[in-house]
């Protein structure tokens, strides 16, 4: 199913203890849309904080959407929320701790009137380094996906992902059920088994990354707590029998690597919560997606794949 021609971007933001950073980055975003067909979707899950008057300050009404939920249904709730209400051929995932430089829009809608059928991976620099999209890792599974890798992305992260709004919604987007953190893998895997390819875009947007948990030992607990469940799940998921049967030694020694990791951060305890949670609920996890699976020749294809541009 070939997606309708690029006739504007939503840019669909998820926002949790966001108003220090939205203030430093939307007048960003503001000034690169500037007549470009882009709108704004904001799914706020903590309004107290002040969002709603910061973007009614940038942004006249008729360009944006709100949406407030103090209940906070995480992450990837909000994101299917939101792209619920695009009224545009494609959105963009972005984080609100992202800077848009002077003409990232403008590349980001070129890139997806060119492509308008795939996803796209938009670059991410953060933490020293510079990532676009995911990968895989014999570790943890998935892992942000360094912008000099060889190979094509497995999928874009939800940090700065673009995908035809469509494509999103027919594969029912982010499982929900996963909150936060692996959802954007699981996705990425379920494309990839149905044969879509993620496009690369080396932007290179500045990132902060983790400010809804900085200064928060309990968020750090939880956010621990939900990679490590998030990670089996994703597995028991989205992978194949066979790919199961080879993936889970390897996951099994992997989290011994872990364990001792989360340990010296002293993160040990919720890590086997999630780990202890992950094999409960692994099952319903597989019953739950009924679609292609990711199996060894995916993984073979992707292992050999050359990145696209």
């Amino acid at each position: 199913m070939s997606a309708p021609p690029f006739d504007g971007l939503t840019v669909v933001t998820v926002l949790y203890r966001s108003a220090g950073m939205l203030a430093a980055t939307l007048p960003t975003w503001v000034r690169d849309a500037a007549d470009l067909p882009v709108r704004f979707v904001f799914a706020d899950h903590f309004p107290a904080d002040g969002c709603a008057g910061i973007i009614a300050g940038h942004l006249s009404a008729d360009r944006y959407a709100y949406l407030p939920d103090a209940s906070n249904p995480g992450f990837a709730a909000g994101c299917n929320r939101a792209v619920a209400t695009a009224g545009t051929s494609h959105v963009l995932l972005l984080n609100p701790d992202v800077w848009l430089p002077d003409g990232a829009l403008a590349r980001i809608c070129a890139a997806v009137a060119a492509y308008p059928d795939a996803p796209i991976a938009v670059g991410l620099a953060m933490h020293g380094g510079e990532y676009v999209g995911i990968d895989l890792h014999p570790v943890s599974l998935f892992v942000d996906r360094p912008a000099t890798a060889a190979r094509t992305p497995l999928g874009p992260s939800g940090g700065a992902a673009v995908f035809p709004t469509a494509l999103f919604r027919r594969f029912d987007g982010f499982w929900e059920h996963l909150f936060a953190w692996g959802e954007d893998a699981d996705l990425a895997f379920r494309l990839h088994a149905a044969g879509l390819r993620t496009r690369a875009l080396d932007l290179a947007l500045p990132h902060a990354g983790g400010h809804s948990v900085a200064g928060d030992d309990r968020l750090t607990g939880f956010r621990a707590f939900l990679l490590a469940r998030n990670r089996l799940l994703v597995a028991a998921r989205t992978f194949t029998g066979p790919l199961l049967l080879v993936t889970l030694p390897v996951l099994a020694v992997a989290h011994v690597a872990l364990a001792a990791r989360r340990m010296r951060q002293g993160l040990l305890r919720p890590f086997l919560r999630g780990v202890g949670r992950g094999l409960v609920e692994a099952p319903a996890a597989r019953r739950h997606w009924t679609g292609r699976r990711f199996g060894v020749a995916a993984l073979r294809g992707h292992l050999t794949g050359r990145r696209s541009r």
